[in-house]
């Protein structure tokens, strides 16, 4: 019995693995392919305003994956995610730097720029952590989300150096199949088919990423 439901869960992870997302990328005039020492800062759920759940199995996996690709993209892998969030908090500036992330986002929605105040806590933190730019994941909500609206996953670079957003990518939300979900037979099964619905989506918007800057880097 157990071996049957294995295989169905292995099944209903296939299955949604398949498909594409839609890519949106969106440059800045102080976008610079070339930056070095990137630091990717932890997730941040814009559905509370806040660092997200270290608990919510989805938002934890866009962490630890965004960690690796800013990696990979960038040559230099930092260890970033909480760790920034304690550097905020030695150089107390923790509230500070909830509410600044806040403004980022906005930012990315309103195409508005940045406040100054915004500014001199990146700046603060990035000379903390020895960094050029900072790099944010944001996502529009956690596990439950993408069992309605969808969640939307996205990525901010800031550059520290020549201060103000490089520029901001986003997929399409990424939702979990209602009918996967319920055939899944365990919990166990059911967070196999959140995370891989969350990686799909996640591995999509940083290999488009990564194509941009590749292009960026070697234009033809």
């Amino acid at each position: 019995m157990k071996q049957i439901k294995f295989i169905i869960a292995c099944i209903l992870i296939f299955l949604v693995n398949c498909g594409t997302s839609a890519l949106r990328f969106q440059k800045t005039n102080k976008f610079n392919p070339n930056v070095k020492n990137v630091i990717t800062m932890a997730v941040f759920d814009m559905s509370t305003n806040s660092v997200a759940d270290s608990n919510d199995e989805v938002l934890k996996t866009f962490g630890s994956i965004s960690q690796a690709k800013v990696g990979e993209i960038y040559g230099n892998l930092i260890p970033g995610g909480d760790l920034t969030v304690k550097a905020a908090e030695t150089l107390g500036i923790k509230k500070d730097l909830d509410t600044a992330m806040g403004k980022i986002t906005e930012a990315i929605v309103n195409s508005n720029s940045l406040d100054p105040k915004t500014t001199e806590v990146f700046a603060k933190l990035a000379e903390y952590l020895k960094v050029e730019a900072l790099a944010f994941p944001l996502a529009s909500g956690g596990k439950s989300t993408m069992e309605s609206q969808g969640i939307t996953f996205r990525f901010v670079l800031y550059d520290t150096k020549n201060p103000g957003i490089q520029y901001w990518a986003e997929v399409d939300a990424v939702t979990i199949n209602a009918l996967s979900l319920k055939a899944a037979p365990d919990d166990k099964a059911k967070t196999a088919l959140y995370v891989a619905s969350a990686t799909k989506g996640i591995n999509a918007l940083y290999s488009g990423i990564s194509s941009e800057i590749e292009k960026a880097k070697n234009p033809k």
